[in-house]
């Protein structure tokens, strides 16, 4: 079974964008038709989405639901970033991948736009900040 880590972008992120982000970082990565990839190895599933479109637009309506469940002040903080999102990257990771090899994709998301980060399970981060606690 695999999980979602999301990235709520600030500005505005293109998938070829972070490919280049990545392999500026580290040379043998490379995103592959959504594919990220490390030499013949997919480490993860990832898509971006724009300000604009239905899927966007879905992603952020269900984000915002379910942090206005949680309440309180970092909650509100959290809502209040969101709601300035103009690119969410999806990051599907199969939970065999050690996340260790996931830096350069972390590393180069946050270079090209500042935003949050979102983990199934655990909630909102700001930087490795856990800020709102989800389930």
């Amino acid at each position: 079974m695999s999980y979602y880590v999301r990235y709520f972008a600030e500005t505005p992120i293109t998938l070829k964008a972070l490919s280049t982000a990545i392999k500026s970082i580290a040379a043998d990565y490379k995103i592959d038709g959504g594919d990220l990839m490390r030499g013949q190895d997919v480490l993860a599933e990832i898509g971006v989405d724009s300000a604009g479109s239905d899927l966007f637009v879905e992603e952020l309506n269900v984000r915002l639901g379910a942090v206005a469940q949680v309440g309180g002040q970092g909650a509100q903080w959290v809502a209040s970033r969101i709601r300035g999102t103009q690119s969410i990257i999806s990051v599907r990771v199969d939970p065999a991948v050690n996340w260790d090899l996931l830096g350069p994709l972390w590393q180069s998301m946050t270079s090209l736009a500042p935003g949050l980060t979102q983990v199934d399970g655990q909630g909102f981060y700001d930087g490795s900040n856990l800020v709102v606690q989800m389930a």
